[in-house]
């Protein structure tokens, strides 16, 4: 039995827009069944590209972004319901963005 299940996912798209593309990220976080955000934090870097993480009470998500390569990379990690992990997946790639890769 696994105590904490993730997911992953590679996206491309446009990610030239820090602010956006964070508000989003954690619009769909909170939407996620059975996941209790506690708190965030985001960290911008000079070339327009930023990472953030948002601590859950059954873990945490994470964004790290590279807007130079149009590629972002995104996880989710619960020991809560499983259901939340293809929410997850469904609504990053409903974002509007292509996944590339997904673990």
């Amino acid at each position: 039995m696994d105590l904490v299940r993730t997911t992953n996912l590679t996206l491309k798209g446009n990610f030239a827009d820090s602010v956006s593309i964070w508000q989003r990220f954690l619009e769909v976080v909170n939407s996620l069944t059975g996941i209790t955000v506690l708190a965030t934090c985001k960290h911008d870097f000079p070339n327009g590209g930023f990472s953030g993480v948002v601590i859950i009470g059954e873990s945490h998500a994470a964004i790290h972004t590279w807007p130079e390569w149009a590629t972002a990379w995104v996880e989710l990690a619960t020991c809560g319901d499983p259901v939340a992990l293809d929410e997850f997946k469904q609504r990053m790639a409903g974002m509007g963005l292509e996944p590339v890769l997904v673990e």
